[in-house]
């Protein structure tokens, strides 16, 4: 074996090589420590790739130096210990390398939210996180010279400042705010919390790095985001510029206040940044529907028109129309109806989801109108027959937007059946909420009390001192209000195409 072959197998092997010389060769100690009256015990530089990952012998993360006791006196025992641990960390190391898709052993650190998470509580378990501090900071050093600059600045307020990374931040404001949360925070609707998505995904593309943090906005960003960033590069409207920037102070306001995560050097909450000044110059507000364009009620002919197109019960179409107009409820509640709410009998049905407490609530229906919907029941049963009971619906010919579970196409259908119906001069007047304004008028002129229209609509009342103790109204209440409203409707000639 020639002297380079020598070489390369001691530092393959982590021998240290023996004196030639004369007299008792020199202990091999290569990466061991063994104090008096001890066992022996490995100690090594830690590989950068593996530094705030997990080191499966103590279950904590890797620090800058390996120490590994062998539980062993012996020498021999401890060099043939030794080397395979060695081995199995030189493994890891490659299995990291692999991981991160590059060669080089650690030339940049992980910067992700894990990782950062990983190396905070490194920090904060250790009694004197100098040596921690020392190491990440070479890290992050060469990240920058990477050209990873920013990506190193978000990931060292993370480790050193506790930011929460905002799209982390994000999924844990709407887990606290989904329904049945423990904390009784009020429950946001689908579409509020696809709205808060889309303000953050705006907001994160403002910000311009790769894993922002709630600490990265500042009230100069805030105002940039909203008079800058929304109206002249996403191209949002007003309307819309508003509503993200209510959205994100109710996000700010849950971090600041129930979670306390934004919070300066001294412990003190900052200020929400996108609390908004009522100041500077006054703008155009949304002012209501000049008196030609306010949404009415439908005229009996109007009515008689509309069914008339669909003259035979069965169609999706008509069968909505009939329904929206004998119970008053709105076009997605029906048109998303589930079979398995409806009643067996076709006396009424439950709806099951609402935006408010009050949405959620028993329609009965006229026995007028109960052939009708078993009519429809029977239809969908049989065009559902292969489909889990839970999963049929009254109306599936009607599909359902996939983020909302809402029957959009409803209104879309009906505004333009509307115009080629009623002609063009209905719109802004006429819709298909229009259904709801007409049983809703009906009600009142048919002499039904405020509270009773108000439950079978699901409108929510005026509280007073009393509300605690009403329980609402029975069954057979809300069957007497609802044919008193029908029997308004048909004395004012709405129902002669029923």
């Amino acid at each position: 074996m020639g002297v380079v072959q020598r070489t390369l197998w001691y530092m393959t092997d982590h021998r240290k090589p023996r004196k030639i010389t004369s007299g008792s060769p020199e202990p091999d100690m290569k990466n061991l420590k063994k104090p008096r009256g001890k066992g022996y015990s490995l100690r090594m530089d830690t590989p950068a790739v593996l530094v705030g990952t997990h080191n499966p012998w103590t279950n904590e993360p890797f620090r800058k130096t390996i120490s590994l006791g062998l539980n062993t006196r012996s020498h021999a025992e401890a060099i043939r210990l030794r080397d395979v641990r060695i081995g199995q960390i030189r493994q890891l190391e490659a299995d990291a390398m692999a991981s991160k898709g590059r060669r080089g052993i650690g030339r940049i650190i992980d910067l992700s939210p894990e990782s950062a998470a990983e190396w905070r509580q490194m920090r904060a378990e250790a009694s004197d996180p100098t040596e921690i501090d020392f190491v990440l900071t070479e890290h992050l050093e060469r990240a920058d010279e990477a050209g990873k600059s920013k990506e190193a600045q978000a990931f060292g307020k993370m480790v050193f400042r506790g930011a929460l990374p905002l799209a982390h931040a994000l999924e844990k404001y709407l887990e606290d705010r989904s329904e049945g949360n423990p904390y009784g925070f009020d429950t946001l609707a689908t579409t509020t919390a696809l709205d808060v998505r889309t303000a953050v995904k705006h907001l994160t593309k403002h910000i311009g790095t790769e894993n922002p943090t709630l600490h990265d906005v500042d009230p100069d960003t805030a105002f940039k985001f909203r008079m800058e960033y929304l109206p002249l590069v996403a191209k949002v409207r007003p309307k819309t510029v508003a509503k993200h920037v209510t959205l994100l102070r109710g996000l700010w306001a849950w971090a600041i206040e129930d979670r306390k995560l934004l919070r300066n050097k001294k412990g003190h909450p900052i200020p929400n940044p996108w609390k908004v000044e009522e100041r500077g110059t006054p703008r155009k507000k949304s002012s209501k529907r000049a008196a030609d364009e306010t949404r009415t009620a439908f005229k009996p002919d109007e009515v008689s028109k509309l069914l008339s197109g669909s003259p035979q019960w069965g169609s999706r179409q008509g069968d909505l129309l009939r329904l929206a107009l004998a119970t008053g409820c709105r076009a997605d509640e029906i048109g998303s109806l589930k079979l398995m709410h409806v009643k067996t009998d076709a006396s009424g049905f439950q709806i099951a989801k609402g935006k408010t407490d009050n949405a959620r609530r028993f329609v009965p229906v006229v026995e007028a109108a109960q052939d009708l919907l078993a009519a429809r029941m029977g239809l969908a049963e049989a065009a559902q027959a292969d489909m889990r009971p839970e999963d049929r619906r009254l109306f599936p010919e009607w599909p359902l937007k996939p983020t909302t579970q809402k029957a959009n196409s409803v209104s879309q259908w009906f505004t333009r059946y509307r115009r080629a119906t009623l002609g063009t001069e209905t719109d802004g007047k006429l819709a298909m909420h229009s259904f709801r304004h007409t049983w809703r008028t009906m009600a009142r002129r048919g002499g039904v009390p405020e509270d009773r229209i108000y439950e079978l609509g699901g409108w929510a009342a005026e509280a007073n001192s009393a509300s605690v103790y009403d329980h609402g109204l029975t069954e057979e209440n809300l069957r007497e209000a609802q044919q008193a409203v029908w029997e308004a409707l048909r004395k004012a000639g709405y129902l002669e195409a029923f």
